[in-house]
């Protein structure tokens, strides 16, 4: 199932709630492969991901520079999960400018 953020919006020197909160695929019912997709507009965009108390991937900066999400070109991290886990995405800002259009995209797919 996959779960879109097409129009993240960072303030400067800011960093993101958990982008997952809320959503259907914050909690993975089952055992599954998790894989990330994200496009900044601007650099200085790092990407955070927690699977419950691990860090996957940690201020990894997003690196590709534009405002239209490919799938699969733009894969940031891929990985799996056991039933149960619980995902959350952050997204922080460290150029001190405000940016717009940083689309997300999730996919979890059962194993």
């Amino acid at each position: 199932m996959r779960s879109e953020f097409p129009n993240t919006n960072l303030a400067a020197s800011t960093r993101t709630s958990n982008l997952l909160a809320g959503d259907i695929n914050e909690f993975v019912p089952v055992p599954s492969m998790v894989t990330i997709y994200g496009i900044s507009s601007a650099t200085g965009i790092k990407l955070t991901v927690m699977a419950s108390k691990d860090t996957v991937v940690d201020r990894k900066e997003i690196t590709a520079i534009g405002t239209s999400l490919l799938i699969p070109d733009h894969m940031r991290t891929q990985f799996a999960v056991g039933a149960g886990t619980r995902l959350a995405i952050f997204l922080d800002e460290t150029a001190g400018v405000a940016t717009t259009d940083v689309p997300i995209a999730v996919d979890v797919d059962p194993l």
